[in-house]
C-alpha cells in the first residue's frame, strides 16, 4: 500500500483557542526597514484584508517601519480565553496563556504558558474571501456542532471555548506568519489540514508559535478535509500561497519561499496529507495521529489513548520502519486524563508545549536545511533520544 497507519476520528476536537504566543528575548531583531506586520500597524490581513465592519474583507494597509518599531507593537501576553473574537484571534502576542484544563483527580493542567520565537506570531482569520480559493463547504460541517465537538468527552470548560466558533467560515482560510518581517527574507509554507470537527482556533496555539519562528502556515478552515468536496482544500492552499507571493497588495508579496513547502495535519488531516504529499511542491510531512509516507520525509505522532487504541510503539515503530521515504515516530506518555477516552489523540491541542520544539526543528530541517535543528533527530545522543519516560522515540535507517 502506499500510505498506512492512519487514525481517523470520527470527531476531532478543538481546544485551545489563540492567535499568537511570543519572547520577551530581543535576540536578532535588527533595526531594518519592513512592511510592519505587528497590532496597530496593520489594518487587514493577508488576502483581500481584514474584516470591516460589515464583515467583508478591507483592502491592506501597511506602513514602513524597521522590525524593532513592528515587534515593540506587538502584545507582551495574552490570555487565550479572552481571544473570544474574531477580530481578537489576530491581535499579535509574545506569549500566551492556554486555557486549564479540569481533569479527573479533581486538579487540573495549567494554565500553560507558550513563548514564542523571534519574529513574534500573528494569525490572519478568514482569509480569501473574493477570490478563486473559496472552498466549498462540506455538507457534512453541522454535524460537529455541537455533537461533534462533544464526543471526546472532554470537561464542559473546555467545550464551552470550543463552542465559540469566533465566526469561522469554513470556505475560507487562516494563516499563521511571522508579526514582524525582515527585509529580503522569505519564509518557508506549510500547508495545513484540520481533523474531523477540529475547529482551526483549537490548532492555534501550536500552529502560531512554529510560525514565529519564520514560517508561513496556510490552513483551511474545513473540518472535513480528506472528504470530498473538501479532499483537496491543503493543494488548493498551496495555490492560494503562490497568488499571495506574486499579488504586489499583499503583505506576503515576495516573501513566501515557494522552493521550500511542507505538509501536516490532524487525524483526517493527517489522511489528507498522506494524499498531498506525493505533490512535487512539498518536500516533507508531519503525521499528527497518524501515518506513514513513501512519498516524502516524514514524522507521525501519537501517544497513549489515541483514538481506538491502535497506536502503541510498536505499531508505529513498525510502519515506519516498513516506509521507502526517511521516517521517524514519537509516541506520548503521560497524556492528560480529563475524563475523556481518547486524550493521546489531542496532544497537540492539549499540551502543545510538549511537539512544538520537536516540530520547529523538523520543519527547520526539512526545508531551511539547518544542521542543528537536525540534531533533534538523528545521532545517539538525539534531542529526542533517551527520554522514555515522556515519549517513545525511533526513525528508521533511512533518515540520517
Amino acid at each position: 500500500m502506499k500510505k498506512a497507519g492512519f487514525l481517523f476520528a470520527v470527531a476531532a476536537i478543538a481546544l485551545l483557542s489563540s492567535a499568537c504566543s511570543g519572547d520577551d528575548s530581543d535576540d536578532s531583531m535588527e533595526s531594518e526597514s519592513i512592511n510592519s506586520a505587528g497590532s496597530g500597524a496593520t489594518k487587514g490581513g493577508a488576502g483581500k484584508g481584514g474584516a470591516g465592519k460589515d464583515g467583508k474583507k478591507t483592502a491592506v494597509s501597511t506602513q514602513t517601519v524597521d522590525f524593532d518599531t513592528c515587534y515593540a507593537d506587538v502584545k507582551k501576553y495574552c490570555v487565550a480565553s479572552e481571544m473570544n473574537t474574531a477580530e481578537l484571534m489576530e491581535t499579535p502576542c509574545r506569549e500566551l496563556e492556554m486555557l486549564p484544563i479540569p481533569l479527573t483527580d479533581g486538579g487540573k493542567y495549567g494554565p500553560m504558558t507558550l513563548k514564542a520565537g523571534p519574529y513574534g506570531g500573528k494569525t490572519e482569520w478568514n482569509e480569501g474571501a473574493g477570490t478563486e480559493f473559496v472552498n466549498p463547504v462540506n455538507l457534512a460541517e453541522p454535524i460537529c456542532l455541537p455533537v461533534g465537538v462533544q464526543t471526546f468527552n472532554e470537561p464542559a470548560s473546555v467545550n464551552a471555548e470550543i463552542l465559540n466558533t469566533r465566526n469561522v467560515d469554513y470556505s475560507l482560510y487562516s494563516i499563521f506568519r511571522p508579526a514582524c518581517f525582515k527585509p529580503g527574507e522569505k519564509y518557508p509554507v506549510i500547508t495545513w489540514a484540520n481533523g474531523t470537527c477540529g475547529l482551526i482556533a483549537g490548532y492555534a496555539p501550536l500552529l502560531t508559535s512554529i510560525a514565529s519562528h519564520g514560517f508561513i502556515i496556510i490552513a483551511s478552515n474545513s473540518t472535513w478535509t480528506a472528504t470530498a468536496p473538501t479532499n483537496n482544500v491543503q493543494l488548493r492552499a498551496l495555490d492560494y500561497a503562490k497568488a499571495l507571493n506574486e499579488d504586489p497588495d499583499s503583505i506576503f508579496y515576495q516573501r513566501l519561499d515557494m522552493d521550500n513547502i511542507g505538509a501536516m495535519g490532524h487525524s483526517q488531516g493527517a489522511m489528507a496529507t498522506a494524499n498531498a504529499d506525493g505533490d512535487p511542491r512539498i518536500k516533507a510531512a508531519i503525521f499528527w495521529n497518524a501515518g506513514n509516507s513513501n512519498e516524502k520525509p516524514f514524522l507521525n505522532v501519537s501517544g497513549e489513548r489515541d483514538v481506538g487504541g491502535r497506536a502503541t510503539p510498536e505499531t508505529m515503530k513498525t510502519g515506519v520502519d516498513a516506509a521507502t521515504q526517511p521516517g521517524a515516530y514519537v509516541y506520548y506518555h503521560k497524556v492528560l486524563q480529563t475524563g475523556g477516552t481518547s486524550t493521546g489523540h489531542l496532544v497537540l491541542m492539549e499540551q502543545p508545549e510538549r511537539v512544538l520544539d520537536m516540530a520547529i526543528a523538523w520543519w527547520k530541517w526539512q526545508l531551511s536545511g539547518d544542521e542543528e535543528a537536525k540534531k533533534m533527530f538523528v545521532g545517539d545522543d538525539c534531542g529526542l533520544c533517551n527520554k522514555s519516560e515522556d515519549f517513545d522515540y525511533g526513525h528508521n535507517s533511512l533518515m540520517k
